[in-house]
């Protein structure tokens, strides 16, 4: 029987055959792999700076709500040191308190007034709280100074310091470039009318009289990353305002407390 080897020849010659991929098909196949790899790893890289960012921003909404709520929360425990007097502490302090003399006034960008923090009816010693931002960026902090002896017994050091942001600015700062927006703005009330005044300046400081009459605070700041970082869509900008009582329950309208030194919270 004839069997034709035909086929067999030609598979072994395909076999002994030692040609490869030439020179510039490497190339053309190396350039396409290096394509296909930088745009997996540009998607990567996009893909970790967006969760990066998105880190930030919650840390930095965080940060902010509960700086804020702690700020509201002392402000809505002012004390109220007689008929018609705010607990907001201007270039002078208020009826009979002056405070400690390491204290700033109220500003813009510092907040100064009385309060006590406790279930107590009556408080005849309030604390000073101090509430400021020492630098942009810097830390926003909430300083509490106890009161010692005599109306201007106040330590000159506080007995507590919280860190309530720390990296904190004025609404609307970019980068290391501050916002001229303050951080706490100011609006009086007019005992002869009973309304709500216009914003008081706080310029450089607030003035004993405004302070005085102060009703309501606003406060806006931006709350940046815990860790200092701080790109282009990390912050958050937060606002509150609180309104203050200016007469303790158990006065008249007419009819302050009466206490001479210091006056109890209302």
């Amino acid at each position: 029987m004839y069997v034709s080897r035909a086929p067999l020849s030609g598979t072994v010659d395909r076999l002994r055959d030692q040609r490869g991929y030439t020179l510039i098909e490497l190339l053309v196949a190396t350039l396409a792999g290096l394509v296909v790899s930088a745009a997996a790893l540009a998607i990567v890289i996009s893909s970790l700076t967006f969760s990066i960012n998105d880190g930030d921003r919650t840390d930095s909404d965080q940060q902010a709500s509960v700086a804020m709520e702690a700020i509201v929360e002392a402000l809505n425990s002012s004390c109220v040191l007689g008929v018609d007097v705010s607990p907001i502490v201007g270039a002078t302090a208020g009826t009979g308190l002056t405070g400690s003399t390491s204290v700033q006034p109220s500003s813009g960008d510092t907040l100064t007034f009385y309060s006590s923090q406790t279930d107590a009816p009556s408080i005849t010693n309030p604390n000073e709280i101090e509430v400021y931002l020492s630098s942009v960026n810097g830390p926003l902090d909430m300083a509490t100074y106890q009161y010692s002896t005599g109306p201007t017994g106040y330590s000159s050091t506080p007995s507590s310091t919280l860190v309530l942001v720390p990296h904190a600015a004025p609404p609307g700062s970019t980068g290391s470039t501050g916002s001229t927006t303050p951080i706490f703005t100011y609006f009086g009330y007019d005992p002869t009318t009973g309304t709500l005044s216009d914003q008081y300046s706080s310029s450089p400081t607030l003035g004993a009289t405004n302070a005085a009459n102060t009703a309501e605070v606003g406060i806006s700041f931006q709350s940046q990353p815990s860790d200092g970082n701080n790109p282009q869509g990390a912050a958050a900008d937060l606002s509150n305002s609180v309104v203050l009582r200016l007469t303790a329950a158990a006065d008249s309208p007419t009819t302050s407390t009466g206490v001479t030194g210091v006056s109890p919270c209302g």
